[in-house]
């Protein structure tokens, strides 16, 4: 979905919420509409005057285009759970309670999720570390906090068996490395692994030389053995 002339935000559905929020904190932070969320802008009294009328009117209507953004902003599968809303702060505060639940039920799945996360060969290692700290930044805002050698020893296994070297050769040391400090060497050893992948320009250039060559003398070759058959 695109907002405004330039940003682009991924419809909101079961997968996406934190990364979702996020985007539209920073969109109604923008836009002036975040009070709207955290109720510190509040309605005017009513007084009857014309000025408090059209003070009131405005309240109101940019809070009902906030509230419209945020509804856009996600997905038709979704919008059943929110249809009764009637400002921003009861939509806000319903998607809260909706995806953040805080049960341990909800913990219990982050947990495994943590526990369980393996990447591919196929996946770019930015994006799986991405995920897993993610994971990591939920359980927090839970109050479960993992001890640092875990999350090491967990990252660490969480990466494919292509790079049971590399994670012989952290293990082999005196002591771990911390998950931050890992999480750099992972990409570090990623992007060299990448590096090694694609052929050096020159290497190839020259390569296509040799090869050109070797036709060249092969073609010349050739005829002039050919010359000489004719001679004889």
């Amino acid at each position: 979905m695109i907002m405004g002339s330039n940003i682009t935000i991924e419809r909101l559905s079961k997968d996406n919420y934190d990364s979702w929020k996020l985007q539209i904190e920073a969109i109604l932070v923008k836009n002036y509409h975040w009070n709207f969320v955290t109720g510190a802008e509040r309605k005017p009294e009513v007084t009857g005057d014309a000025d408090n009328a059209t003070a009131v009117a405005k309240r109101i209507s940019d809070d009902q285009k906030a509230k419209a953004d945020i509804i856009l902003s996600i997905h038709p599968s979704e919008l059943s759970q929110i249809k009764n809303c009637k400002t921003l702060h009861e939509l806000w505060t319903k998607l809260q309670n909706i995806y953040e639940s805080k049960g341990p039920a909800r913990k219990a799945t982050l947990l495994k999720q943590l526990l369980f996360t393996k990447m591919t060969d196929s996946k770019n290692m930015n994006e799986h570390i991405n995920e897993f700290f993610m994971l990591v930044d939920k359980l927090k805002e839970m109050k479960i906090e993992i001890a640092n050698d875990l999350l090491t020893i967990l990252l660490l296994y969480s990466i494919p068996e292509s790079y049971e070297n590399f994670r012989i050769a952290i293990e082999s040391r005196d002591e771990l490395p911390s998950s931050e400090a890992l999480k750099i060497k992972l990409i570090e050893e990623a992007n060299a692994r990448k590096n090694k992948e694609i052929p050096n320009f020159h290497d190839s250039q020259r390569a296509l030389y040799t090869e050109k060559k070797k036709f060249e003398c092969y073609s010349q070759t050739e005829i002039r053995q050919r010359k000489k058959q004719k001679k004889q």
